[in-house]
């Protein structure tokens, strides 16, 4: 049956209309019910990095009261069970238990807490006081050998001396930051379960019916579940919860279980390791996306509908008229040669706007090539991308080499002597993209990309060689492209790089170490490769010791002495980077010198709240900008030299008593005698001792036992310089005739035995004259 134009046209558009709208439903439909798919799994998992970042902020609230309370004077008495007598023990006792009341209190989320001295073996809490003999089940010693600085205890069963309770334990040593073998004692914060379990609720709003959020230790076992008969379980007999025991990060698969097909959402802490993990039945999940497809289906019915009713129209109207005219002159017309046909002038219209669609296609697609690598290569350092036959393809077009296996990351930053531009940043950046590119490809195959700010990320990718050779070889390219970048375009470059790892999934790990790396340009400096596996790992022993460095800043400070407030400011940078400290601990060792400048200076009455307004709200921010610790070191000396004078200030305003001076130099002359006491300087001027305390306290802002002791502990620091002298000859020069007194009060001042002052004053002194050496 031949058919004429108007039937041909009809069979034609007709096929193309219903190949469009099936297209056109097709690719929205699995766009859009994909893309929620994609969306419902991506809020599920970061409303559990919700409740993972609210737990976090607890936790670590719950570090910072513990820290707070470490610094307690009578905390470091009951752990070191250093008491005189009785009365001073069991005064330090109540003293320490009125503190733990205040924790708990000042907490809502504190269910009690336990110190424990191992010194003493005796347990004190907010309620009550358990002596070691007492205890018939001492819970808390098992820890003291634990392995790391603190402890996150799954929930267990916890006696507060009142009733027993479902409770999470933080533990942490004493001293903070001490190893086993070295520790005093532990303190526990236990936080009810009930709270825990609260959080959850909060970020799901109370709806999660049919739903159940429970979190996991690293072993398996629950910490809290919203069905309590499960609370001490462990889980790790279910075949899903053994999956998510060995997979780091977040995701979400699917498991068969008694109820039927669950999607199983889970993430892993950063801080505690526990796992958060979310069930929820298949259908109550994707249920929001049935009205959705049924929406689309009746969409999809009524475009074929009116694609049809404007077909028949338009055929009526033009095809229909267009047959007439051809069965008309069928007869009267001949083509004048044979083949010839009927010239359609529209139809070279169409032709030519397709051919020039074809072009700009072809442009747009040259002009997004960039792009696409861009977000490729994004997709491999951030894990969206892990498979090397997948994205294979898209390398290819883009236009660059990848091997498919041995990655090294490296993350590079510019810099430029007197500062750069935003617009020439951008500039350098692509001209560093561009070296790397052409240096990595003459030895291997590998990327670049611009992250903005002056940062670029580079991925090197080997075909032979093992993992330390990949490794080298990649630091010396580095060290040529930094060559190049200096002599070429006078640019410093920094780069951190990371390990060297075999498969494609691993790039993001090798991109966080880069990460890692580079931020050890404070203590490194600029224009270096910098490897992670060069790195010193941070001792926290000697961060410990160095923080006991600030003690005679804090002194200097009080006596506004300029020359050592800098003299000491030195060694004690000087001792944190040769101590090879990471830059995070070297800020904390900033602020925490900051604070204990704060606090002492307060205490002579000047305003904490003008200081701090003074420094300004930048202060924490311009300390995490530095680049370099010389930087930081200046920040620090400019805010300790600023506090100095406020002291000055102080004092001058406060002016001078006479009396005073005449009872300071009595002082000075009879300090070394042991017997010497206000009830002496009250006779010798003839005052009471009320007075004299009073006004002591007022003009000098100490009491006077304070000050003799303080004023002994300074004139002993001056005789220990000379390590021939004798520890008990010094003692008794200074007015003690106990040695171990003397002891007892210069460790309580300076917060080292005198054997280790000596020491190091010595080392320090040795050190800092060579570094000013010429």
């Amino acid at each position: 049956m031949r058919l004429s134009i108007s039937g041909k046209a009809m069979i034609i558009y007709g096929s193309i209309f219903t190949a469009i709208i099936s297209l056109t439903f097709g690719l929205s439909y699995f766009g859009t019910v994909g893309r929620l798919q994609t969306d419902l799994k991506d809020t599920h998992i970061a409303l559990l990095k919700q409740i993972d970042k609210r737990i976090e902020i607890a936790f670590r609230s719950t570090e910072k009261d513990l820290l707070n309370l470490s610094q307690e004077l009578e905390y470091v008495y009951f752990m070191y069970d250093s008491f005189d007598d009785a009365s001073q023990k069991y005064t330090n006792f109540f003293g320490l238990s009125n503190k733990l009341k205040t924790m708990v209190q000042a907490g809502e989320q504190f269910s009690s807490v336990f110190v424990y001295s191992n010194t003493s073996g005796d347990i004190m809490t907010d309620t009550t006081f358990i002596k070691k003999h007492e205890s018939e089940d001492n819970w808390l010693g098992s820890y003291i050998e634990m392995e790391g600085y603190s402890k996150w205890i799954a929930t267990h069963k916890v006696w507060d001396g009142d009733k027993l309770q479902d409770v999470v334990t933080l533990i942490r040593p004493y001293p903070l930051i001490s190893s086993p073998g070295y520790r005093k004692g532990l303190v526990a914060v236990n936080i009810h379960e009930d709270i825990l379990y609260q959080m959850i609720s909060d970020v799901f709003e109370g709806s999660q019916e049919g739903v159940h959020t429970f979190i996991i230790d690293d072993k398996g076992n629950i910490v809290t579940h919203d069905d309590k008969s499960k609370l001490y379980k462990n889980m790790t007999d279910l075949p899903y919860i053994q999956q998510i025991l060995g997979e780091t990060g977040n995701g979400q698969f699917v498991a068969e279980l008694n109820e039927g097909k669950q999607s199983i959402f889970y993430t892993t802490s950063n801080y505690t390791g526990w796992k958060i993990v979310s069930v929820i039945p298949e259908t109550q999940l994707y249920q929001p996306l049935k009205s959705i497809r049924n929406l689309m289906i009746s969409i999809v019915i009524l475009m074929f509908v009116l694609a049809m009713a404007v077909l028949f129209y338009v055929n009526r109207r033009t095809f229909k008229p267009l047959d007439r005219l051809v069965t008309k002159m069928s007869g009267a017309i001949r083509p004048a040669k044979t083949g010839q046909g009927v010239r359609l002038d529209y139809l070279e219209t169409v032709f030519d706007q397709m051919f020039l669609d074809r072009e700009q296609l072809e442009q747009r697609v040259r002009d997004s090539k960039p792009v696409l690598k861009w977000r490729i290569v994004m997709d491999m350092l951030t894990g969206y991308r892990t498979d090397y036959a997948s994205v294979s393809p898209q390398l290819k077009f883009t236009g660059f080499n990848f091997h498919p296996d041995m990655f090294v990351v490296c993350t590079a930053e510019i810099g430029k002597i007197g500062g750069i531009s935003s617009k020439d940043e951008t500039l350098y950046t692509y001209a560093l993209c561009n070296v790397a590119e052409e240096l990595i490809n003459m030895e291997t195959a590998g990327v670049a990309i611009d992250l903005g700010s002056g940062r670029a990320a580079i991925i090197f990718s080997f075909a032979e060689g093992d993992v330390e050779q990949n490794h080298l070889q990649a630091l010396t390219i580095l060290e040529l492209i930094l060559d190049i970048m200096k002599h070429q375009f006078g640019l410093l470059v920094t780069a951190g790089v990371g390990r060297c790892y075999r498969d494609m999934k691993d790039i993001p790990r090798s991109y966080d170490e880069s990460e890692k790396a580079l931020q050890y340009r404070m203590v490194i400096g600029s224009h270096a490769v910098i490897s992670i596996e060069d790195l010193i790992g941070s001792d926290n022993q000697d961060y410990y010791r160095i923080i006991r460095m600030t003690e005679r800043i804090v002194e200097a400070l009080r006596h506004t002495e300029y020359g050592k407030i800098q003299h000491n400011v030195s060694l004690l940078y000087l001792e944190a980077v040769e101590g090879g400290l990471s830059p995070e601990l070297i800020r904390h060792l900033s602020y925490e010198l900051i604070m204990k400048s704060l606090q002492a200076i307060a205490t002579i009455g000047i305003d904490m709240e003008e200081i701090l307004d003074s420094m300004g709200n930048q202060l924490h921010e311009r300390m995490n900008r530095c680049r370099d610790w010389q930087e930081l070191k200046t920040i620090v000396l400019t805010e300790l030299e600023q506090m100095a004078k406020k002291v000055e200030e102080k004092r001058m305003q406060r002016g001078s008593n006479k009396l005073i001076d005449k009872m300071l130099a009595y002082i000075e002359d009879h300090y070394r005698e042991s017997e010497f006491s206000l009830a002496q300087l009250a006779d010798q001027f003839e005052l009471s001792p009320t007075y004299i305390s009073k006004l002591f306290k007022e003009y000098t802002e100490n009491n006077f036992i304070d000050y003799l002791i303080e004023t002994r502990i300074h004139a002993s620091k001056q005789l220990l310089t000379d390590k021939n002298r004798k520890i008990n000859d010094i003692a008794e020069e200074v007015g003690y005739t106990n040695t171990r007194s003397f002891l007892r009060a210069f460790k309580k001042y300076t917060g080292m035995t005198p054997s280790e002052y000596r020491d190091w004053v010595l080392d320090s002194n040795a050190k800092l004259t060579l570094e000013q050496a010429p």
